[in-house]
């Protein structure tokens, strides 16, 4: 069973950075102290031509031009601003985390800048699926500004992604994940309780996302019950949630596998006394408690039937995973597969899809 989540989904409803605003500056006018100002004609001329363009390819080209021909500007700041911002929208990946990378070694590179392109980085590393890089430059980020949304709804989710093989280094990713995922949660709630429309639609997938990052964190401690809880939550928020679906499947299968150890060993016990003698009420009382985790686990198998089921039935990225897993029990359960495929079609029609 994967462990490490379904990268992508729970990361793609992150905040919409913020682009920075760059000035436009005033040239042969009187100006407030330490305010940057173009040098010549020539320098305002390039630096407009670039605050202007609308096109990001375009722009990027500008500021790149621009860094070159005008090495000394005041402007070397809000150009790599631009620049930074131009490929994020260009989604052009690559060059993002370049240009990020020579914004934040740049002599002019205040803690705003490289705020600004670290996270803008980390954005670009996530969607080149280079989870070491998601997490580098989310750290850089969190130094300046701990309090960082984007970037504590990112990280959260992208540390289970690529968790330590040793179970100290394990535990330890696994404590800063929630511990992000769990600051980011508190400080949505303002923004939710004040957001209108679709605003406030986007937040709540962010709180239903966010709950389901904290579902997989509980998921590899192991707590399983503790990652149904939070699971459930995400599917309040988006009902239609496959990845959610999976994991309570996954949780639900795990389950099983515990209640049946301890079945088997009420089997036991009850034998064990059948043999040696033991008195009836002995006996009764070993036999309702084998009955009650006999039910318990067929209760938790047939949830993990049913998950895994609605998983297929949504037909997002885990379908094949939660159809594979579906069969094993199905298989289990039936001595065949016969009448699988009518369940999942009559999850579907219950989904509306």
């Amino acid at each position: 069973m994967r462990r490490t989540g379904y990268l992508g989904l729970s990361m793609s409803i992150v905040l919409v950075l913020a682009l920075a605003a760059a000035a436009l500056p005033g040239f042969g006018q009187a100006a407030p102290a330490k305010q940057p100002q173009a040098k010549t004609q020539a320098e305002y001329n390039a630096y407009k031509a670039l605050y202007d363009e609308q096109n990001p390819q375009k722009k990027a080209e500008l500021g790149e031009k621009f860094l070159t021909d005008f090495k000394e500007s005041d402007f070397i700041g809000n150009t790599y601003t631009m620049i930074v911002g131009a490929y994020t929208r260009a989604q052009n990946w690559a060059k993002v985390i370049d240009a990020a990378d020579r914004a934040a070694a740049s002599p002019v590179a205040d803690n705003k800048l490289k705020a600004f392109a670290y996270a803008n980085a980390m954005v670009a590393a996530q969607n080149m699926n280079q989870i070491d890089k998601v997490l580098s430059y989310g750290d850089k980020v969190l130094a300046i500004d701990p309090n960082d949304l984007n970037t504590m709804i990112t990280l959260s989710a992208a540390i289970p992604a690529k968790l330590p093989a040793d179970e100290a280094g394990k535990k330890a990713a696994l404590d800063k994940a929630e511990g992000l995922g769990r600051k980011a949660l508190a400080g949505i709630q303002p923004l939710l309780a004040q957001a209108q429309g679709d605003q406030k639609k986007q937040i709540a997938q962010i709180e239903s996302q966010l709950h389901g990052t904290l579902g997989l964190i509980a998921y590899n401690r192991p707590d399983y019950t503790k990652s149904i809880e939070e699971y459930e939550a995400t599917l309040k928020g988006n009902p239609k949630d496959d990845v959610a679906h999976f994991y309570l499947g996954a949780d639900y299968q795990a389950l099983t596998a515990q209640a049946s150890r301890a079945y088997q060993d009420a089997v036991k016990a009850e034998n064990d006394a059948k043999t040696a003698k033991a008195d009836q009420p002995t006996i009764d009382d070993l036999a309702a408690k084998r009955q009650g985790l006999e039910n318990d686990v067929k209760e938790k198998r047939d949830k993990a039937i049913e998950e895994y089921a609605t998983a297929a039935a949504i037909g997002g990225v885990v379908a094949q995973d939660a159809k594979n897993a579906l069969q094993k029990l199905w298989q289990a359960k039936n001595d065949s597969l016969n009448g699988m495929d009518e369940f999942i079609a009559q999850k579907k029609q219950q989904l509306g899809q």
